[in-house]
């Protein structure tokens, strides 16, 4: 039996209090890692690729990965929360999350005006692109196509 210490669940509890999202673990990290290198190396010449953008959505969200229009930084005026929404998000399922939980952030997003949604399920090596008013298209194999940013993301990068 693998009991989690007073102080461990303490910081687990207090990350998703503060991030309003359950704290990620390593299946996580590394697929949100390739993922974001895949989707810089396919479309970074046409928009900006990162991670952890906080929004100005209601409520207040903040997607693994955001990919939005290019645009250079302010440097002295910072934004905390952006107004303008991202083209795509991508939100990668932690273990203690499931699909139920997630569609009402997808909901959000959509109302935000983010145009569409990546759900990735990582111990199903599968990605679900979301869009408003579509039935969602899940990829097992080969490459996620997404329309909204003309970009094919092939599953073995992601997954390797």
């Amino acid at each position: 039996m693998n009991a989690m210490l007073p102080s461990e669940t303490t910081f687990s509890e207090q990350y998703e209090q503060e991030r309003g999202k359950p704290m990620p673990s390593f299946n996580h990290f590394y697929v949100q890692s390739q993922l974001q290198f895949a989707l810089h190396e396919a479309c970074g010449d046409r928009f900006l690729v990162g991670g952890e953008l906080s929004l100005a959505s209601k409520p207040p969200m903040t997607p693994d990965i955001s990919i939005c229009s290019l645009r250079q930084p302010d440097w002295l005026h910072d934004e905390v929360r952006a107004a303008d929404p991202p083209i795509t998000v991508v939100e990668i399922l932690s273990p203690s999350q499931s699909v139920n939980e997630v569609i009402p952030k997808i909901e959000t997003y959509f109302r935000f005006g983010i145009k569409s949604v990546w759900l990735v399920q990582p111990p199903l090596k599968q990605v679900a692109v979301f869009m408003p008013d579509m039935e969602p298209h899940v990829f097992v194999e080969g490459d996620v196509t997404d329309p909204t940013l003309d970009v094919q993301v092939a599953l073995d990068k992601i997954f390797s």
